[in-house]
């Protein structure tokens, strides 16, 4: 099964952790992160909404970067 989110810190975090997106889809001027609904998927999003969430702060910055990039491509 999919999950649609269109949470942009969300789908950073995911993929900071090893997710993968699965797909990108358009939803007005926005997008969403298409991941697979995993119990690993379930357990970062309580980590990420519940404030439990760790998290290397320069990392997370290079996966903003590379995530906005996707977003470049995808909207080419």
């Amino acid at each position: 099964m999919k999950v649609e989110t269109q949470d942009f810190y969300l789908s950073v975090f995911l993929c900071l952790n090893g997710l993968d997106i699965l797909e990108l889809k358009d939803y007005d001027q926005r997008k969403l992160f298409v991941f697979e609904d995993t119990d690993k998927f379930q357990q970062l999003k309580r980590e990420y909404y519940f404030n439990q969430a760790r998290v290397d702060p320069l990392l997370f910055k290079k996966q903003i970067r590379e995530l906005k990039a996707l977003i470049a491509t995808n909207n080419q």
